[in-house]
């Protein structure tokens, strides 16, 4: 089966995993452990420039990091989507309010004087449908993150955020997917022995 398909099976099958128990109460508490994993491996601190997303249905939220992070002094941004697939990261601090982006997903509003972010990210948090333990992850299909990692610098640290669930023994790649560093759930947080870069076959 080639590497696309593989990746569609995958997709799939973890997708309907996550969905089913998205609003429950049990998904609820460990998306909030995974939450408290990741700040204790990765405690934010003023002035710390970070990559954050809002979840969508299925996905680990993102509340309490926020909130953490605000706390400390760090500086958020988030995706928004720009034109020829790219992703751009712009900032959002607490009461700037949302505008609605694609495919329904909050975007900081892009306001004048506040340029995306492009570079000198401290920790870039990363979405995903699955994930194993040689960090390599499996997105929603589209390559936003894919080109996104792939421009970073290799020491820029990669976590990825999810459920137990999304743990799988495999993940098929391409030559231009990136590794993570990372792992956060509600079980602790796994780290990885690469994370350096596009994955090699």
């Amino acid at each position: 089966m080639l590497v696309k398909e593989r990746k569609a099976t995958l997709r799939q099958a973890c997708r309907d995993l996550v969905r089913a128990k998205a609003g429950s109460e049990s998904s609820r508490l460990a998306g909030e452990r995974a939450q408290e994993h990741f700040l204790a491996e990765f405690p934010p601190r003023s002035g710390m420039a970070v990559a954050i997303y809002n979840s969508v249905r299925g996905e680990v939220g993102t509340d309490r990091i926020r909130g953490a992070c605000l706390a400390a002094g760090a500086e958020l941004y988030y995706p928004c989507v720009a034109e020829g697939g790219t992703l751009e990261f712009h900032p959002h601090r607490d009461g700037d309010g949302w505008a609605q982006g694609a495919y329904g997903i909050p975007e900081p509003p892009r306001l004048p004087g506040r340029p995306p972010r492009t570079d000198g990210f401290d920790l870039v948090l990363v979405p995903g449908v699955a994930f194993d333990r040689m960090g390599r992850r499996l997105g929603q299909g589209l390559g936003y993150y894919d080109r996104f990692l792939a421009r970073l610098p290799g020491d820029v640290l990669r976590v990825g955020l999810a459920y137990s669930d999304q743990l799988v023994e495999e993940v098929p790649v391409d030559d231009w997917d990136v590794t993570l560093h990372a792992l956060a759930t509600e079980e602790g947080v796994i780290r990885f022995p690469q994370g350096s870069g596009a994955q090699k076959k």
